[in-house]
């Protein structure tokens, strides 16, 4: 819980304040590449908050993920003006409890594949899964990647999808 609170102030402010939060990254280009940069190096390291500083965990951040990956990510965010959109995934979840969120997205006849990070903000074991996901065709775990594993590890999510969509088709 340490590191939630140490690490996920974002989190809270997106939970609380998602519209007002969101305005400020429709209107600010260099609002928006902030908090992606920051965003991204925070919720995907793995890095002891106690030994690192959040300005080195930043700093490299920035190196893993490169400048050019955050810029074009922080474009796409821009370009479809979809910043404030995805923050409100958690407000929903803080108003309304994961569960209950989880419960109103699911599907339990659609085949599902999980696949967990250790740095994730969260994690659902293999059985409450299938008590809220009634058909889970893939359940992995992965040594490394966390809240956008897409970037940190890209080759475990198209693992993973590749071999997900091989299972239904």
């Amino acid at each position: 819980m340490d590191r939630f609170y140490s690490q996920f102030a974002y989190f809270h402010i997106q939970s609380v304040l998602p519209d007002s939060y969101g305005y400020g990254m429709l209107d600010s280009p260099t609002g928006l590449l902030g908090w992606i940069g920051a965003v991204y190096a925070l919720a995907s390291s793995g890095r002891d908050f106690t030994t690192h500083s959040s300005m080195d965990i930043l700093r490299e951040g920035i190196q893993e993920f490169g400048l050019d990956n955050i810029c074009a990510n922080a474009t796409i965010f821009w370009c479809v003006k979809s910043a404030q959109a995805s923050m409100r995934i958690y407000y929903e979840f803080w108003w309304n409890g994961i569960s209950t969120s989880i419960k109103n997205l699911s599907i339990p006849t659609v085949p599902v594949a999980i696949s967990n990070f250790p740095n994730e903000i969260s994690h659902q074991t293999k059985f409450v899964s299938a008590g809220v996901f009634g058909n889970i065709v893939q359940y992995n775990y992965h040594a490394k990647g966390g809240h956008f594993c897409h970037i940190d590890n890209t080759e475990a999510v198209i693992g993973d999808l590749t071999s997900f969509i091989q299972k239904i088709e």
